[in-house]
């Protein structure tokens, strides 16, 4: 007999708000990973408290974070969990799932080496706390039960100069992709207006800045094109930041064909998607698989973005991809480089519409996503590790 699917508890980074107006890319995923797996019963959700019901009403479970000036608030949170399951030891879990956090993955492990650990990741375990170091890694990979990525990019960053032939079975065991997904409900094309849209946090490593400089160069020989910018610092509303400023500050020449939403709801936000004609996804870093390239995607957006990261696992064939890659951020002249690449990209998608329908076409048609087969992939791997 197939063994039985193993109780799991999800746990999210404290950053994390599962709700409909404040969820992140993490939360979103997760999310997901509940709505359509085939287990959901099995399948606990845990994080800081929410204000609102919880997003696709997931099985949430809310812990405030314990002695956040003892233990900062990650330690904290993860300190909270643990006297959670030494308060309900009738509840003990099979499986920890921990996202995107590895010293709280290695915590776990030591604390409860009872129980299987899986580590979820999203983002670059070589910037992160307990994942910086090979010997943090090496332990990772030889003491866990599973690590599971969000892109190839981020399985190969993890496993790069690792002593290959030591992990060898370790890795082909416990590291698996399961690459984010977005399930398309709509099933008709949606009507596109002589838009753009560019969404995403308002921080320097997502090219906001470097794309809107570019916009503001090209889009006077366009007039009838606008030009909409959606998102603030953090996924809730909040004071500008200095580097907002100088978002809005290089709008000032483009004012009458660009408006500045700042943080919207989701849904608002999918509405803009759905109409905009073109995308820009303008990530300067090495960005794993941010959800902004799936979503234009899914809205039938002609894409513009960035050969960083891995975005390319996603968008090459179905975007106009800008190769930025060579290029160093941190120095001003390659910056105005970027700034020259994004503006003569953007000039030939609004100088020929036929380039855009074509890439609209291959937004829409080839689609091969569903969050279904990241649920039903993820359901496969904590199987595994509960055999």
């Amino acid at each position: 007999m197939p063994p039985a699917y193993p109780k799991t508890d999800i746990l999210l980074a404290y950053k994390e708000v599962m709700t409909q107006e404040n969820a992140g890319a993490v939360s979103k995923v997760v999310a997901n990973l509940w709505k359509y797996s085939g287990h959901r019963d099995a399948l606990t959700v845990f994080g800081v408290p929410i204000s609102d019901a919880p997003l696709d009403n997931v099985n949430f479970h809310p812990l405030p974070i314990r002695m956040p000036w003892l233990y900062g608030k990650n330690r904290g949170f993860l300190k909270a969990y643990l006297a959670h399951l030494k308060n309900h030891p009738l509840r003990t879990p099979e499986l920890v799932e921990i996202h995107s956090r590895c010293h709280l993955a290695r915590e776990m492990k030591i604390a409860r080496p009872d129980l299987a650990v899986s580590l979820y990741m999203h983002n670059d375990a070589r910037m992160m706390r307990g994942g910086k170091t090979i010997r943090e890694r090496v332990w990772l990979i030889e003491n866990l039960d599973a690590i599971l990525f969000v892109s190839d990019y981020l399985k190969q960053a993890f496993i790069r100069d690792l002593p290959a032939d030591r992990l060898a079975s370790d890795i082909s065991a416990k590291c698996h992709v399961i690459g984010n997904e977005l399930t398309r409900s709509a099933k008709k094309r949606p009507i596109k207006k002589k838009t753009i849209i560019l969404a995403g946090r308002m921080v320097a490593e997502k090219g906001i800045l470097e794309a809107c400089q570019a916009a503001a160069r090209i889009l006077p020989d366009f007039p009838d094109w606008h030009l909409h910018i959606v998102g603030g610092r953090h996924f809730q509303k909040s004071a500008l930041s200095a580097y907002e400023q100088s978002v809005q500050d290089a709008l000032l020449a483009i004012r009458n064909q660009s408006t500045r939403h700042g943080f919207m709801k989701g849904a608002d936000l999918a509405i803009l998607q759905a109409e905009a004609s073109i995308a820009l996804v303008p990530s300067l870093w090495d960005d794993p698989a941010p959800l902004a390239v799936l979503e234009a995607l899914l809205h039938g957006c002609a894409l513009l973005t960035t050969d960083k990261g891995g975005i390319p696992e996603t968008a090459t064939g179905r975007a106009e991809i800008a190769a930025i890659g060579h290029l160093d951020i941190a120095s001003n002249r390659d910056r105005e480089k970027i700034i020259d690449i994004f503006a003569q990209k953007l000039q030939e998608l609004l100088a020929h519409p036929e380039a855009v329908r074509q890439l609209q076409d291959k937004a829409w048609r080839d689609f091969p996503y569903d969050a279904r087969n990241m649920a039903v992939n993820a359901d496969k791997y904590r199987l595994c590790v509960k055999s």
